[in-house]
């Protein structure tokens, strides 16, 4: 470019905002851009940042969107899969409970035919008991005696049992009542049985003659041992139990009803109490505080015939108890 075209154009009035000269390999081009040109460019960037800006930000809105509903979705197919579950499981359940009704009809059938059983035994007790002659004297006391047992204080009306229906609810809804009330009235039955089986039991032991229990309350410090075997109590012979009180003087009971035969002090026994019972049977209950009873005394089980002591050859307080049928030494164990 020569000097003088320089100079003119320097000197011309700036009529362009912008102007751009371009030289490559001895070509020279000369670009001009108005105000115009310059703000309709500005303009035109600015359109497409913010389309960019917004086509950017409604692709990571729809992104977000579309992981919303992919794990929406998931959670859907996982509350489906569950519910699957639970209704084949429910549907399991049910026929197991189906099957287990006619279980239930059964026990019900079966706990009805067991009151029956339990009803029919006490109808034979009383039966039985109006067997008894009441000609004499003890026979009428023992009669009584037991029959007394059977006198109700309350009579229990138990209403008849509901039928069982066809349907699935009313069914089992009435086997529950039907059980609730089969197991109420067993246990009516089952209560008013053991009283008047424990009555009968207490009353006519009472009166027999064959020796029972222990006749104080205590630890059994020496056990019977008539061979004098090594093992047992020590190896010492011994024909009895001995009833330890820890140091405690108690009443000592007869084990059965009977007539007292002797009631005195011996050396080895100290004071003692002998009992005939009939039937073979006699007890003796030695190393006695005190004697209650007197020879000829006629007792039941359960009175009260001596207190327990240390008297004769003994090493402390204590009921030494003794039972002999026809002459032999019996283990009173057996007649616990």
């Amino acid at each position: 470019m020569e000097p003088s075209e320089n100079l003119s154009v320097k000197n011309q009035p700036a009529k362009h905002f912008l102007s751009l000269h371009i030289a490559h390999k001895g070509t020279q081009k000369l670009f001009h851009m108005k105000k115009i040109h310059a703000l309709l460019l500005f303009i035109g960037a600015c359109v497409l940042i913010g389309g960019s800006a917004v086509t950017l930000n409604s692709y990571f809105t729809t992104k977000h969107e579309l992981l919303s509903y992919e794990q929406e979705l998931l959670q859907a197919e996982r509350a489906n899969r569950k519910l699957s579950q639970n209704a084949k499981a429910l549907e399991n359940e049910n026929q197991e409970y189906t099957q287990s009704i006619d279980d239930l009809q059964n026990k019900a059938a079966q706990l009805e035919e067991k009151i029956n059983e339990l009803e029919a035994v006490k109808d034979n007790l009383n039966d039985q008991l109006n067997s008894i002659s009441t000609t004499d004297s003890s026979s009428a006391e023992v009669y009584n005696a037991v029959a007394s047992c059977f006198v109700e204080e309350k009579t229990v009306t138990t209403p008849d049992f509901t039928p069982i229906v066809t349907t699935s609810f009313n069914k089992v809804t009435s086997l529950s009542v039907q059980l609730e009330r089969i197991h109420s009235r067993l246990n009516e039955t089952d209560i008013s049985f053991n009283r008047v089986a424990t009555n009968v039991t207490e009353t006519l032991s009472a009166f027999s003659g064959i020796p029972s229990g222990l006749p104080v309350k205590g630890t059994v410090s020496s056990e019977f041992n008539p061979q004098g075997l090594p093992f047992i109590s020590d190896g010492r012979v011994h024909y009895g139990l001995d009833i330890s009180t820890s140091s405690r003087i108690l009443p000592i009971t007869a084990t059965a009803a009977g007539t007292v035969i002797e009631a005195e002090f011996h050396n080895e026994y100290g004071y003692y109490v002998l009992i005939d019972h009939g039937n073979g049977f006699v007890t003796r209950y030695a190393h006695n505080t005190e004697n209650l009873v007197s020879p000829g005394d006629v007792v039941k089980k359960g009175d009260k015939i001596a207190t327990t002591g240390a008297t004769g050859q003994s090493t402390g307080i204590h009921c030494h108890y003794e039972v002999i049928l026809n002459g032999v030494m019996q283990d009173p164990r057996d007649f616990e």
